[in-house]
């Protein structure tokens, strides 16, 4: 079967990668099928000024920039934070002054912690080691008089956008919010194994959390002066369960000083070779947190059920590490196919890009990402990639049949099985054409560079930075820090019950998986470095 035979008639076009300059095809050695090599060219322009440049606070100085994270160091790899590490890096580049607030993290030592954080006490989250959740607690957190910002960027999950609300009320602080997950699919990956198998228990938490949910993030974020989404139909599904305040649609940044570096060693031959496999047989790769909602479970059922007995020598990596590693060992095993999936374990975010270059094609099933970084890093690196149509980030990011293959995840049991089979199909069809293979991937690289290079994405930034202060400006805030103290204590009171509330509940629910293994220490970077 050829990729004529997937790609619409539309798409039909000539073998030869039609973006060369930017992305040439990949290297096809005579030994094996197209994989490796892929480098962008490089072309001689001038550096562009950093977009942040422009902004200043008042009287003309630096901004004075609150960035509200969930995390204070960087404990293993996970986009929002990398994210949060760049813009706090591009920011302090041109001057500005950014201050991490967040959850302390006992584990962390003094070079992981940007200076000047400021670290709120914290409860761990009991499945998800290296996690911490904030809470306002100690007098010097309910000080108003101690923030002194331009704005706050919270790029946060938990209610610590509390804080920045709070911030906003009682210093006039201009908030810009960002949503980085999927509200309806994050409670699966605290359900034990067993629990999250049976179907009422998924209808009944949809209905009794769901709804509730998103009415507590919709009225956190009309609340601020705006807010950034990752693709055009999470503004639509905001829009729709009534967000008012302005929406910015704003894909994540890759770092070109990780993905424009030199093609590195192969890593796959040393881990196939261990396992006496065939080092040129079609490679197969999955990166991401191994959690329930990413799917990883479901694609090693596609490739041991609809792949592996159609390509004797393809192997499944996944890279990665979580609280669902084990389980995903132990279903390679009941399905076959332990040897040939691969687990890799936490991998240096600097080494990442080696596992997308030296692969054939690069998998994703994940229908809970708000924007799959992982996904963003391998079309950066130009991976033909085959991946389901979540409605959101995934499919914002890949115009099928163009810079990869979308196909449809089905609803329900029968249907998800005729798309598991597809998926298979449209894999096994991908890693035989290594021609179609090379023009998905090279226009991949391409449209990954016009959407996710750092000044692209900094430039979108500024630009709602500016927004979100001349909001705040227009709504005519004034600090509650210039009224009554009773009215301050009350303000203060109301929103942090609210944020106190949501962590213990969330600290609770954390115990009803057992505690997964601490991740080892010291494999990512940290914020300045």
């Amino acid at each position: 079967m050829t990729m004529d035979a997937i790609l619409p008639l539309s798409d039909h076009r000539s073998a030869r990668a039609p973006h060369e300059a930017i992305a040439p095809a990949r290297h096809t050695p005579s030994t094996g099928p197209a994989r490796g090599g892929h480098a962008p060219a490089k072309v001689q322009a001038a550096i562009p000024e950093n977009p942040f440049a422009a902004l200043s606070g008042a009287n003309g100085r630096p901004l004075k920039v609150a960035i509200l994270s969930d995390f204070t160091r960087i404990p293993y790899a996970n986009g929002a934070v990398f994210q949060t590490r760049a813009l706090y890096r591009a920011l302090n580049t041109c001057g500005h002054q950014a201050t991490l607030i967040g959850p302390r993290d006992p584990d962390a030592s003094a070079d992981e912690i940007p200076p000047g954080t400021v670290a709120l006490p914290s409860l761990p989250l009991r499945t998800y080691p290296g996690v911490h959740l904030p809470i306002p607690v100690g007098s010097s957190v309910l000080d108003p008089m101690r923030w002194d910002f331009d704005i706050c960027f919270a790029q946060t999950t938990t209610l610590l956008v509390e804080f920045g609300i709070w911030l906003r009320k009682m210093r006039g602080i201009p908030l810009l919010c960002v949503n980085t997950t999927h509200l309806a699919a994050a409670y699966d990956v605290l359900l034990p194994e067993r629990v999250s198998r049976i179907g009422a228990v998924h209808t009944v938490l949809h209905k009794t959390l769901r709804a509730p949910m998103e009415r507590l993030f919709v009225d956190l974020y009309n609340q601020g002066d705006g807010l950034v989404v990752l693709s055009e139909g999470l503004r639509d599904y905001w829009r729709e369960r009534g967000v008012t305040v302005p929406i910015h649609v704003i894909p994540r940044m890759v770092p070109e000083d990780v993905f424009e570096r030199p093609l590195g060693p192969d890593p796959y031959v040393p881990l196939l070779e261990e396992r006496g496999l065939d080092v040129r047989g079609p490679r197969l790769v999955c990166a991401g947190r191994h959690t329930r909602e990413k799917s990883q479970h479901r694609l090693i059922r596609i490739f041991a059920e609809h792949i592996a007995p159609h390509e004797p020598q393809a192997t499944l990596t996944l890279v990665g590490d979580g609280p669902d590693s084990v389980a995903y060992a132990a279903l390679a095993r009941e399905l076959g196919v332990a040897r040939r999936v691969i687990f890799t374990g936490e991998v240096p975010y600097s080494q990442i890009s080696d596992y997308y270059r030296h692969a054939n094609l690069f998998l994703h099933a994940s229908l809970s990402e708000t924007f799959g970084n992982v996904l963003s890093e391998a079309l950066w690196c130009g991976s033909p990639t085959v991946a389901f149509a979540d409605g959101m980030g995934v499919s914002s990011q890949i115009q099928s049949g163009h810079n990869g293959l979308l196909i449809d995840p089905g609803r329900g049991p029968t249907a998800e099985e005729s798309a598991n089979a597809a998926f298979g199909k449209a894999v096994l069809a991908l890693a035989r054409d290594p021609l179609a293979a090379a023009r998905l991937g090279s226009a991949a690289a391409q449209r990954a560079r016009e959407r996710s290079s750092p000044i692209v994405v900094q430039r979108m930034l500024a630009n709602a930075f500016a927004n979100a202060r001349e909001h705040a400006r227009q709504s005519n805030l004034r600090p509650l820090v210039e009224g009554p103290k009773a009215l301050q204590w009350l303000e203060t009171f109301r929103h942090f019950r609210t944020w106190m509330g949501f962590t213990g509940g969330l600290f609770a629910f954390g115990h009803l998986r057992p505690a997964a293994a601490p991740r080892p220490k010291g494999i990512q970077p940290s914020f300045c470095a």
